[in-house]
């Protein structure tokens, strides 16, 4: 549902030219019709969303997305800038309109559908996130064939159009020329995560139907029938566990005693698959690494993905929201305070606070390694005032030193570039995950 007063409060930012077609608290899209994609594509397109959808909600896909995206937040996001005053103010802001919860929405919903949208809408004197669903919104195309805007869709109708420029969207593998949509992971996973479905039913089903022995209970009467009375009483119920009392001459044979077998291999088969086309380590659909090698390598490369989806979401929000309605509210220019994140790795904070601690313990008698107070300051992220030295030059030269240092007790030699070391310690006045 379209939110009245962030479809008249919202406005873009002062350095950009007013939208085409919006007026008043109608937005209308330059293409009306989209000629790109007729209602049977998008016919087509909805039918594929409720697909994603589903599989998201009901399969192990689900599960692997809300981890992955707790694990986009879970080491916290920081903010940094020059003056700690208004690092604190852009706090504050954030803070109270629940930038964090609305962002994770955002994320989720690219993951699932390729794309997270947000209407901006005021409250008071400040902008706030809206995230919608993007279950039923559709990309909507201009006579060039490039993106124009979304479109909203129920029951077959229009129920909310928004252009491009007066939303945020967020999009964790964008398509190449238009980055406000990217590609749905389950739609990348979908032939891995249906085999995987289809075998834990199959698994299930032949478990349910052949997992316990069955009897060939076999009885010799007088006559050479059958007792009625027998087949209606205990042979009728007989399953697992059972007791049974039979007269004498009855013969019992136990059919497929073994059960079903190679029912662990089909499944870590599929779900091999499900870890491949999703790419994240086994541990997370329940396998097992077969070396410690081998994890950390798969785990290392998983947190590099986390850390790549991270940098996507801070430049995106920096550009399409904290710089374009936070900062000009606060009376901030762009880029004056910069959303970053911490390492997704809880190994590289470990390896921050050892740094930081190696610092404090620097012997002050060795010129090599004697910090200033606001050397010391810079690190620990409480900037001196501004203007007494130049920051960017100072950081580097500090984590070189330390890097160096650090390399040396070690063993091991330091290396030719330090940006590794200066982003594990770069995350200043650190949010944590609420």
């Amino acid at each position: 549902m379209r939110l009245p007063w962030a479809r008249t409060k919202q406005t873009p930012a002062e350095h950009e030219a007013p939208a085409k077609g919006i007026k008043g608290a109608t937005i209308r899209l330059k293409a009306d019709t989209d000629k790109y994609r007729s209602n049977e594509v998008l016919a087509e397109e909805a039918e594929q969303h409720r697909v994603w959808s589903d599989l998201y909600e009901q399969t192990i896909a689900g599960s692997i997305i809300n981890t992955e995206v707790d694990d986009l937040f879970a080491q916290g996001w920081a903010l940094q800038g020059e003056n700690p005053e208004d690092v604190a103010k852009v706090r504050e802001y954030l803070n109270a309109v629940n930038f964090e919860i609305e962002v994770k929405k955002m994320a989720t919903e690219s993951k699932v559908f390729g794309f997270g949208l947000a209407e901006v809408g005021k409250i008071g004197t400040r902008h706030v996130l809206v995230a919608h669903s993007s279950y039923n919104i559709f990309p909507v195309m201009d006579d060039y064939g490039w993106l124009d805007g979304f479109r909203q869709m129920a029951d077959k109708q229009v129920v909310a159009e928004w252009n491009k420029n007066t939303i945020v969207t967020l999009a964790l593998r964008p398509y190449a020329g238009t980055p406000e949509t990217g590609r749905s992971e389950i739609a990348q996973a979908y032939k891995s995560i249906i085999d995987y479905e289809n075998i834990r039913e199959a698994n299930a089903a032949m478990i349910l139907r052949m997992g316990y022995p069955a009897y060939d209970v076999t009885f010799e009467g007088e006559d050479g029938l059958v007792p009625a009375d027998l087949l209606e009483g205990d042979v009728a119920d007989l399953g697992p566990g059972s007791n049974l009392a039979t007269a004498m001459g009855a013969k019992i044979n136990t059919l497929n005693a073994q059960g079903v077998t190679q029912v662990a291999t089909y499944a870590e088969t599929a779900l091999q698959g499900v870890s491949v086309a999703m790419q994240v380590p086994r541990a997370m659909v329940g396998l097992s690494d077969n070396s410690e090698a081998t994890a950390k390598v798969t785990l290392s490369k998983y947190y590099n993905r986390i850390a790549a989806e991270q940098l996507i979401i801070a430049q995106t929000m920096q550009s399409k929201y904290m710089d374009r309605y936070v900062l000009p509210d606060l009376g901030m220019r762009a880029g004056t305070v910069q959303l970053i994140f911490n390492s997704p790795d809880p190994d590289a904070q470990l390896k921050k606070a050892q740094l930081l601690q190696v610092m404090t313990s620097l012997d002050p008698t060795d010129p090599e390694f004697l910090l200033s107070v606001e050397e010391m300051a810079e690190v620990w992220g409480k900037h001196p005032k501004a203007g007494e030295y130049d920051g960017a030059k100072l950081r580097d030269e500090i984590m070189d030193r330390i890097a160096h240092h650090i390399a040396e007790a070690q063993g091991e030699h330091s290396p030719s570039d330090n940006s590794v070391t200066r982003d594990a310690t770069a995350g200043v006045h650190t949010e944590g995950s609420q």
